[in-house]
């Protein structure tokens, strides 16, 4: 007992691993007041913790801090962290109090980069900023700073963009117009900016937002109010671009608009829009024949992403050509005779963009049939007899390859001799085999011998004529 307290006095007594205390904003009601913009605040939150009633709209949290931010003026504000993406701890914004608080649509920025941390403010609301971590637990410097509004906001300020230049924008502080049409391709955004393109000559222009992480979509309009345009076209990815036939004088408008979570600076370019070239990408079968109903398979070869909305195919052998339906993915076409055919493929995409390609392909029907086999009519158990296997070529000379195949009491076929054969064009050869039969043979009462015939080293185009059956009555040695 006297060596145990002893032990328990040096513990109490030795130096123990320091705790980081939490910070002083780590709860709500000790949130940071922020009194004027812009702000900056560096905190260590590897001592902090997470409230029970913490929000978790946009994330959640192991440790978190508060600040609060009463605005004195209408505009938009910008939140940021200085750690490294995936790193960084979510952002967020919320107004009311302590358990009824609402979440700030578009204030929401997640560890790993993506959401959006600008968002539109309203004189005299206090607004609660939320940092929330969790594995990477450390300093982090936090800033707010005021935004002016996007310069081209609205439709009357709309910016031109050149062609071939990248114009930047920032949907982030931007909102939608009253009045403001929507395009069909989105239907949930909430900020937009505008851009305007005139035309110096006829041509086709595709609009794309550059950066692959935006999900804004781009929309492109006629028209000279805001309530009063047309929409051309209209694409809501950063993949492809949005493509457009631009008149010689006209002026063409150009919404950009992303929704609260994903509005971001972005970067708009205009260039001339790519050529396309319908073509068949793939064909089946690739070796065709006559007895082949050969499909084609059409891809618009379009850069931009587009599919045909419409157009033909001529086969190249004289028959009518096959329309193209829009979306229309394949076609197909049966082919009397053997040859070399230009297939022509000419389509349109919904733009107005056309094209057109030529193509060869190789008809060439390879077919060989079994035309005979010979057995003998009647056999005893043990005897040897030679089976006779008759195979025939029309179109070309073949290597073939022959089977002969003995079935059994189950139904199933055993393989029971193989020949490697040449069978010249227009004529026919026979293979020998030699068969000796036996004791179940006799219990069935016949032998059942098929010949099986497949070319050597590609597809025969009619198979249905490959195999045929002899039978042979079979009795007991006696």
């Amino acid at each position: 007992m006297i060596i145990g307290a002893a032990v328990a006095l040096a513990a109490a007594l030795a130096p123990g691993t320091a705790h980081a205390a939490p910070p002083s904003n780590d709860d709500f009601a000790g949130a940071t007041a922020i009194t004027s913009l812009p702000f900056t605040s560096t905190v260590d939150t590897t001592g902090g913790t997470a409230g029970n009633d913490d929000p978790s709209n946009c994330w959640w949290s192991t440790s978190s801090v508060w600040y609060r931010y009463t605005a004195p003026a209408d505009g938009f504000v910008r939140m940021t962290t200085d750690r490294p993406d995936d790193e960084k701890p979510a952002i967020s914004a919320f107004t009311g109090e302590r358990g009824a608080l609402t979440w700030t649509p578009g204030a929401c920025q997640y560890p790993h980069g993506g959401g959006s941390n600008t968002f539109a403010v309203t004189a005299g609301t206090t607004y609660h900023f939320l940092l929330q971590d969790t594995r990477f637990a450390g300093p982090v410097a936090f800033g707010v700073e005021l935004v002016p509004r996007a310069a081209n906001d609205d439709f009357a300020a709309a910016v031109d963009v050149p062609l071939d230049t990248d114009v930047t924008a920032d949907a982030g502080p931007a909102t939608l117009e009253t009045g403001e049409t929507r395009p069909g391709c989105e239907r949930s955004s909430t900020r937009s900016v505008w851009f305007r393109y005139t035309a110096d000559r006829a041509r086709f222009v595709a609009a794309k937002v550059t950066e692959r992480s935006s999900t804004a979509a781009v929309a492109v309009y006629r028209g000279t109010a805001v309530n009063a345009l047309t929409e051309v076209d209209c694409l809501q990815t950063s993949h492809d671009p949005a493509v457009f036939a631009a008149a010689a004088g006209e002026t063409y408008y150009l919404r950009v608009a992303d929704g609260i979570y994903g509005a971001m600076p972005l970067t708009l370019r205009l260039t001339e829009a790519p050529q396309i070239k319908p073509t068949a990408w793939w064909v089946s079968p690739e070796q065709p024949g006559v007895f082949d109903e050969v499909r084609f398979g059409i891809d618009a070869g379009d850069p931009a992403g587009r599919r045909l909305q419409g157009g033909e195919v001529r086969f190249g052998d004289g028959t009518p050509a096959a329309a193209l339906s829009p979306g229309q993915p394949e076609v197909s076409h049966r082919y009397a005779t053997d040859g070399e055919y230009e297939v022509t493929i000419t389509g349109h995409t919904s733009d107005g963009r056309t094209g057109t390609s030529t193509q060869k392909i190789k008809v060439e029907t390879h077919d060989v049939t079994v035309s005979n086999v010979a057995a003998p009519a009647t056999a005893k158990a043990g005897d040897t007899a030679q089976v006779e296997v008759s195979v025939t070529s029309t179109r070309y000379a073949e290597d073939v390859v022959v089977d002969l195949l003995r079935r059994r009491v189950d139904g199933y076929y055993n393989v029971v001799g193989t020949v490697r054969q040449h069978v010249a064009k227009d004529s026919t050869a026979v293979v020998p085999f030699t068969y000796t039969y036996s004791a179940d043979d006799a219990a069935i009462g016949k032998a059942t011998l098929k010949a099986r015939v497949r070319l050597d080293g590609r597809e025969d185009d009619n198979p249905a004529d490959n195999e045929r059956v002899a039978e042979t009555i079979v009795v007991a040695a006696g």
